[in-house]
């Protein structure tokens, strides 16, 4: 899986600086002439057109009549009216109705025991009642060991990347039975799953990319007509090139050996989350098919909404084609574990506890769990964004937090690891600037290289001193 070599390719058809085409090659970007004034946009040999600096174009009546507002309306109405009508599947909802896979791959026996979900049932009254594609019966034949669970974050995945790498320094890192990953968790999640020999590549990933690596702003005249106000066409031909029949033949390997690797993403359709078994997918009879579907579902866990475009993805259902809209698992976990993962780890009763040791969860969050706190002027924009991020970073402590307690539950020992809240970081996670990206990374290769291995926290996040949230019973305080 050859970042690097992607990265050099990209980088050499869109050097810094220049014009570049969007994904539909119809729209022009110039990276760094964003705030020159419109006349020093064109170059020497249209110097004969005429041009209209912004605020005289907007000024003036001449151009921009009374009734302009109305004539934009339509046009917009028009652009949305002639958008191609895309043909929705039925909702798959996991009731009455859901969807059967018709792929599958051959794998060893796995024992019938409990649900997490539904303890008191017998392993005979869980297979009566279990459906033929009952993930929890069999997708994970053997119990696992180890379990690494990757968030989301954008850039802040360089601090991700370098814990796993500083982990592989420090000689203690297990091989994982299972690996998930959201957004940018995905990209990390495929490279720590593969092993140790894609190291390298996880490195200058996430130290060498610049913003427009992984995206590019769409001219602001078409953003009216778009999904997004930017492309990543740049991510994605780096991860076409990247994802190699090599890359699939080795995920496949891994799959046949009772590993599992997990991307999340959110269907736009039902609202609902989406579990991805990556190694399945490997699995199947056309290879040229598998990199094309596991591309797309790495860009679509990568998707957030309003900001990149919802990645379609086509499905047979009873023999006709659909295609669904798929955006950032994120959006509903921004860090999970299927339930079966659980039920898998959880000993079996028929065997002596003594001889079955429990299993290790591993949550590297690529954030902080709680957001820095400042002044908050009483204007929009700083509600909103002070809310957001609010929002956020309780999304993270409650995703945590729920994978403590089924840990507990299933007698799995629970490590968790985060970006710590003295690290000074930027405030937005798209600018994929590389400087901070390798401070990121290098504060993740401290944390991750201690001669035992990560330093970790064995309970979630507000159990910590000072994490608690105050209970007030008045307005009067003094300070201790």
């Amino acid at each position: 899986m050859n970042f690097e070599k992607a990265y050099r390719r990209t980088a050499r058809r869109k050097p810094a600086g220049a014009k570049q085409l969007d994904d539909d090659r119809r729209t022009y970007v110039a990276p760094f002439a964003r705030n020159l004034p419109l006349r020093a946009k064109f170059s020497s040999r249209h110097a004969h057109l005429p041009t209209l600096s912004p605020p005289n174009m907007w000024n003036n009546s001449a151009h921009f009549p009374r009734w302009s507002p109305l004539l934009l309306l339509i046009v917009l109405a028009a652009g949305v009216a002639c958008t191609p009508a895309r043909k929705v599947p039925p909702y798959d909802n996991g009731g009455p109705g859901r969807w059967i896979p018709l792929e599958s791959t051959p794998l060893p026996d796995a024992a019938l025991k409990p649900s997490i979900a539904s303890p008191n049932l017998t392993p005979a009254e869980h297979a009566a009642k279990a459906s033929p594609s009952a993930t929890t019966l069999t997708t994970i034949p053997e119990r696992p060991k180890h379990i690494l669970a990757l968030s989301g974050g954008g850039m802040y995945g360089a601090f991700a990347a370098g814990i796993i790498n500083g982990w592989t320094k420090s000689q203690t890192r297990p091989e994982f039975d299972i690996v998930t990953g959201i957004s940018t968790g995905a990209l990390i999640g495929i490279l720590a799953f593969l092993g140790p020999e894609y190291d390298g590549q996880m490195e200058r990933f996430y130290t060498t990319i610049q913003r427009r690596d992984v995206y590019t702003f769409r001219s602001w005249a078409t953003v009216p007509f778009r999904d997004s106000v930017a492309s990543t066409a740049p991510l994605r031909e780096i991860v076409q090139v990247a994802i190699t029949d090599d890359v699939v033949k080795a995920l496949a390997e891994r799959h046949k050996k009772g590993r599992r690797l997990y991307i999340g993403t959110t269907n736009l359709d039902t609202r609902r989350f989406v579990t991805w078994d990556i190694g399945a997918i490997a699995c199947g009879p056309d290879p040229k098919a598998a990199r094309e579907i596991i591309g797309k579902v790495l860009i679509a866990s990568c998707s957030l909404p309003g900001v990149f475009s919802p990645q379609p993805i086509d499905v047979e259902v009873n023999g006709k084609t659909y295609t669904e809209l798929h955006i950032d698992g994120g959006v509903i976990a921004p860090i999970f574990l299927p339930p079966s993962v659980f039920d898998a780890a959880m000993p079996d009763p028929g065997k002596p506890i003594q001889l079955q040791p429990p299993a290790n969860l591993y949550v590297i969050q690529a954030a902080k769990s709680y957001p820095e706190g400042g002044p908050v002027e009483s204007k929009i924009l700083q509600v909103l964004g002070a809310s957001a991020a609010t929002v956020l970073m309780a999304q993270y402590r409650r995703e945590v937090s729920n994978l403590y307690h089924m840990s507990r539950i299933a007698g799995v020992i629970f490590h968790m690891t985060a970006l710590s809240a003295e690290f000074p970081t930027p405030n937005n996670g798209l600018e994929f600037d590389r400087k901070e990206m390798n401070k990121l990374y290098e504060e993740g290769f401290r944390v991750g290289s201690g001669s035992t291995g990560p330093t970790w926290w064995h309970s979630p996040p507000e159990r910590g001193a000072g994490e608690t949230d105050p209970v007030r019973v008045g307005t009067k305080f003094k300070v201790e």
